[in-house]
């Protein structure tokens, strides 16, 4: 199975905020879409990093009583780590657990076409195992021909 089956499934939404936006907005961008992570995009549209939820934590600890006036470039993360299309679920789960991230931007030829989750990445094998599991089960007891 690879990145781009869990995108046909999930489709290509990726919500995004501007890298001199403050924190405050991207909180509530994701409370409101119940979401983990933004991209974070430059004035001229490009890929400047990702802002997760843990990202935000830091910048509370550290600053606790005027941190969500920050801008969101101060506590993004910027080295990004990011999945193709035709990349092998596998090897995504590898990337995503030896660098303990939970997101993945995915990029064809430079163009953001969607973000995978670890969740997404679990619920892919999770479902090919069962499938694989149905049909072993069905050889064995002679259900198929």
């Amino acid at each position: 199975m690879k990145v781009r089956d869990i995108l046909k499934n999930k489709g290509p939404e990726v919500f995004t905020i501007g890298d001199d936006k403050k924190l405050r907005e991207a909180v509530e961008i994701l409370t409101r879409n119940n979401i983990g992570v933004l991209i974070v995009l430059t004035n001229e549209g490009k890929i400047d990093g990702i802002i997760s939820e843990r990202d935000i934590l830091r910048a509370c600890s550290s600053n606790p009583d005027s941190f969500l006036d920050n801008k969101v470039k101060e506590y993004m993360t910027s080295k990004l780590l990011i999945a193709e299309p035709d990349d092998e679920i596998d090897y995504v789960q590898k990337i995503m657990t030896e660098n303990r991230i939970r997101h993945l931007p995915v990029l064809n030829n430079k163009i953001l076409v969607g973000l995978i989750s670890i969740g997404d990445v679990v619920k892919a094998q999770l479902s090919d195992k069962m499938y694989e599991n149905k049909y072993l089960m069905d050889y064995i007891s002679g259900n198929v021909r």
